[in-house]
């Protein structure tokens, strides 16, 4: 007779972390080199701070991709008890910040086309601060959600 409670509960098939998890565990800290990449670059070469902002814009893209691929292709619902619930809330709401770092990521690069940007920009040290807590909130979610909830 087994005492307290499972995680995951029974029943539940969760992703393996080691995949599409880990994939995206890569991909959204690579955007965050890129993004600090262009941040220190901002004030030597501004074409090279665009294209690390773009760099940033399209890994932050194929996360939320991965994301519904993910979504799409989930064993269980949100209406599968309380880990459903969890994971997609969670994931979802990390989900939601990832879009709305990609368009201020966005916003930065269509202002160093305008020469809005330099080296004292306080809108694009926001957007990269921003990118990094996207991050950091990743690395969480990452570990608590996917590989703990894995039994890994």
């Amino acid at each position: 007779m087994e005492i307290g409670f499972i995680w995951p509960p029974k029943g539940i098939e969760v992703f393996n972390p080691w995949e599409i998890p880990l994939a995206n565990t890569i991909i959204l800290l690579s955007s965050g080199a890129f993004a600090t990449r262009a941040h220190y670059l901002v004030s030597v070469s501004m074409r090279q701070t665009q294209i690390d902002l773009w760099g940033a814009i399209i890994l932050g893209s194929i996360f939320t991709c991965f994301q519904i691929i993910e979504y799409s292709t989930a064993a269980f619902s949100i209406s599968d008890g309380i880990y459903g619930s969890l994971f997609y809330m969670i994931t979802g709401f990390h989900g939601f910040h990832v879009l709305v770092g990609t368009v201020f990521l966005y916003a930065c690069v269509r202002r160093t086309y305008s020469g809005l940007v330099d080296s004292n920009s306080v809108f694009l040290d926001l957007a990269i601060w921003y990118w990094h807590f996207v991050d950091i909130i990743w690395l969480l979610v990452f570990s608590f959600i996917y590989c703990w909830g894995s039994g890994f």
